[in-house]
């Protein structure tokens, strides 16, 4: 149902009507502002759809990644006691020792250190494997 109303509007707004009436064949002025809140009303609806869209994506990458990170966390907390516990080890051998200098692995590498190094590396790759098998194994979640 139409309705008519008279308002007073700036020259700025006036002269916007003209062209988006000349734009889109338009007669009348108050066809074209209908036409011009429409689409205003379309936008808003697409906006808040996008927004709420962009919050289900923001928490479904927090669902998904968060055990992740927490896994990581974890991991690198481990490594971390555990480089600090050779680290302590490492300097109560050398005060047993009365180490006063030490060769550095640039300088020299003991077979010690090489076989430390690919018993590392196999045992990397070792728990790298387990994972890519385990993955595989389990379901695909959706």
């Amino acid at each position: 149902m139409r309705k008519r109303q008279n308002v007073t509007l700036h020259e700025e707004t006036i002269a916007l009507i003209k062209e988006y009436q000349e734009q889109h064949h338009i007669r009348y002025p108050g066809e074209a502002l209908d036409r011009m809140i429409e689409e205003w009303e379309a936008q808003n609806a697409k906006e808040q759809s996008q927004e709420y869209l962009m919050s289900l994506m923001a928490q479904r990458f927090q669902d998904v990644f968060s055990e992740e990170m927490k896994r990581l966390r974890l991991a690198a907390n481990r490594n971390d006691k555990n480089t600090q516990v050779l680290l302590e080890l490492m300097n109560g051998f050398a005060m047993d020792q009365n180490l006063e200098s030490c060769v550095t692995t640039p300088i020299f590498e003991s077979p010690a250190m090489k076989d430390a190094k690919q018993a590392v590396e196999e045992r990397i790759s070792h728990q790298r494997q387990k994972r890519i098998s385990a993955g595989e194994t389990q379901p695909a979640s959706s």
